[in-house]
């Protein structure tokens, strides 16, 4: 057994919700489900397979070690490595799956726990307000104080089976911890400083082997030299300004919002955060609005979407909003434009989470001693080949992506300030990752 420890102090509140809904204690689950994804994302990015364990129409999709074949691989006299390689992925090897046990274990202790507040958040021309944590209905007095997200401090301490692991699973926490770990990351949830300088050294991936057993992807899932990395600097002197636009649009409940009694700027005082990825989200929802006029289909595939009586599931033959139950066969289902029936449920797309991530504005500093504050937030994604017959290109979105984003106007526009509250010229960029430098500069890509 190996092990090493880490401390950690929230940056941006992190979520790692329970079967209640709410985030009240920093959950192994949370920790361990970030790192598996950020290993998978690792794994396609170098050609290789990793399933999809969260896959909820075919189990065929995610790994399982039958035994029998197992064993009888090993006494044909293969290695275990060969054995396991011909029926579960790279990273179930790690993390586990039905039939094999995950190769690590991860304890964590709480040194202090403090909580961020809930909050709605309206933003012009939004839709809809933003709810950012656990929404008590019951609106009991000051309870929403506690229902944000877990701050404090917490240390972790992987015990890990194999030696060869360490230097792995060291990679994999720095990446996640530096990009967003946990849950609801999209909206802001989950950057975090680390205490320790881990010594890092470069790692081996291995390399899956064809296999019968493994399915093929039928919907392309996230892989990191298709994803995007972005660190905008915010000049300081704008934070006080964010502060009171913040705290003027800032709710406890859905009652205050109506009375238009807004939180005021003195509860995001004491924070090392400000809660604005809502309105860069919006402001980037806008974008492809704007840009591509009536392509809805485009939108909700890239910032997510969940099918209610309002937006239909899409269709992935005609790539449109389109689908109802079919009358004839209520487990199936019917497009409007296509006019097909007896469409299966692996042929649809009823909710997907978003590819686009956004950071609350933060202090990078706010943890260091005798440090000036530095106050940045991080926008990241993945953005993926875009379907032929939305009729627009993944090129296309690139570009204007990385134009908007180095734009005056549009930073203006986002929090509809006269002047720039971006620092532009410090703006670091990295676009369509080699998995390869990642792992030859130990889980570090900026500097």
């Amino acid at each position: 057994m190996e092990e090493f420890s880490v401390t950690i102090k929230p940056l941006t509140p992190i979520w790692t919700g329970d079967a209640s809904g709410k985030s009240s204690t920093l959950r192994e689950t949370g920790i361990i489900g970030s790192l598996r994804w950020w290993y998978e994302v690792l794994i396609r990015g170098l050609g290789d397979y990793a399933c999809d364990p969260t896959n909820e129409i075919s189990s065929n999709k995610r790994c399982k070690l039958e035994h029998d074949k197992f064993n009888k691989a090993l006494k044909s006299g293969k290695t275990m490595s060969e054995a396991l390689n011909e029926q579960i992925c790279s990273a179930c090897q790690l993390f586990g799956c039905t039939g094999w046990s995950r190769k690590f274990k991860l304890e964590i202790e709480t040194l202090e726990k403090s909580y961020a507040p809930f909050v709605i958040e309206e933003i012009p021309n939004a839709r809809f307000p933003y709810f950012l944590g656990y929404y008590d209905t019951s609106e009991k007095a000051k309870e929403y104080v506690n229902n944000g997200g877990l701050m404090g401090k917490y240390k972790l301490r992987f015990i890990i089976e194999d030696a060869n692991k360490v230097v792995l699973l060291k990679n994999l926490f720095t990446l996640a911890s530096s990009w967003g770990i946990g849950a609801g990351v999209q909206k802001g949830f989950g950057v975090v400083d680390v205490e320790e300088k881990l010594e890092l050294s470069n790692t081996t991936f291995p390399q899956q082997a064809e296999s019968e057993y493994i399915a093929p992807y039928t919907v392309p899932l996230p892989r990191l030299d298709q994803f995007f990395f972005y660190k905008i600097p915010i000049n300081p002197n704008f934070i006080n300004q964010i502060l009171k636009l913040i705290g003027s649009s800032s709710y406890k409940s859905i009652k205050d919002l109506k009375d238009n009694e807004p939180l005021g700027e003195e509860v995001f005082s004491s924070y090392p955060y400000l809660p604005t990825s809502p309105w860069v989200r919006n402001k980037i929802r806008s974008l492809f609005r704007d840009k591509f006029k009536n392509n809805q289909v485009l939108r909700h595939l890239l910032m997510g979407f969940i099918s209610n009586k309002n937006i239909k599931p899409i269709h992935k033959d005609c790539w449109e909003h389109s689908i109802e139950k079919d009358k004839k066969d209520g487990e199936k289902y019917y497009c409007e434009v296509c006019k097909k029936g007896n469409i299966t449920k692996d042929q649809i797309i009823e909710k997907t989470g978003s590819k686009i991530f956004v950071s609350h504005i933060y202090n990078k500093n706010a943890y260091k001693n005798n440090q000036e504050p530095k106050w940045e937030m991080r926008i990241w994604g993945w953005l993926p080949e875009i379907p032929k017959k939305i009729n627009v290109s993944r090129k296309e979105i690139k570009q204007l992506l990385q134009v908007k984003f180095k734009d005056e106007d549009f930073w203006k526009q986002t929090f509809d300030f006269i002047e720039n509250p971006v620092l532009i010229e410090s703006i670091q960029e990295k676009w369509d990752l080699d998995p390869t430098l990642l792992i030859n500069n130990r889980g570090v890509f900026y500097e």
